[in-house]
């Protein structure tokens, strides 16, 4: 019965720590190819403006127009975005506002975590999405200064991009534009 008991509570936790050795990291890259039609898309995991609620992500299909990608914009908590444009860069002082091609907004609750004795709990993400140029990349990569402002109807949230920390957008964008 002990030795029983032992193999199930190990057996747990290997399933335990498999699972959650299958999250990605922010912004992971990951390239798949369609069997239905051999459509290629490059796909950007949310990943972190400094100091911030707000994630970014990138995503970019064989079928779309050379110079387009979609940028998905990412806030921490169930959030109404507020009527377009929602999403705003402030980029070396100059100010850009961008329209979502999104009529809703997505809703998404992430996996909690426990491990190496902290705890992280579930959270829920709301998202919008935003069909922009590359050059637009391009241009926020290369400014010294940006900053973003997401609208929500009920308030709003800031974030900085032009910062380099791990698990930043701004260096996964630069390895995504590598990518395409």
């Amino acid at each position: 019965m002990i030795i029983a008991r032992a193999f199930l509570i190990y057996l747990i936790l290997s399933v335990v720590t498999l699972a959650s050795c299958g999250t990605q990291s922010p912004g992971h890259i990951t390239q798949t190819t369609s069997s239905f039609d051999g459509s290629k898309q490059l796909i950007m995991e949310p990943a972190w403006l400094y100091s911030s609620i707000i994630k970014l992500a990138l995503f970019k299909s064989s079928k779309m127009p050379n110079e387009k990608l979609i940028l998905t914009a990412v806030v921490r908590g169930s959030h109404i975005f507020d009527d377009d444009p929602s999403l705003h860069f402030n980029i070396d002082g100059e100010t850009l506002s961008l329209s979502s091609v999104d009529r809703l907004r997505d809703i998404g609750t992430s996996e909690g975590f426990t491990g190496s004795g902290f705890y992280v709990a579930p959270s829920n993400w709301s998202s919008k999405d935003y069909l922009v140029d590359v050059s637009l990349i391009e241009k926020i990569i290369a400014a010294e200064d940006v900053y973003v402002t997401v609208e929500l109807t009920d308030s709003y949230a800031e974030g900085i991009f032009s910062n380099d920390a791990p698990i930043t957008a701004r260096q996964a964008f630069k390895d995504f534009l590598k990518q395409i």
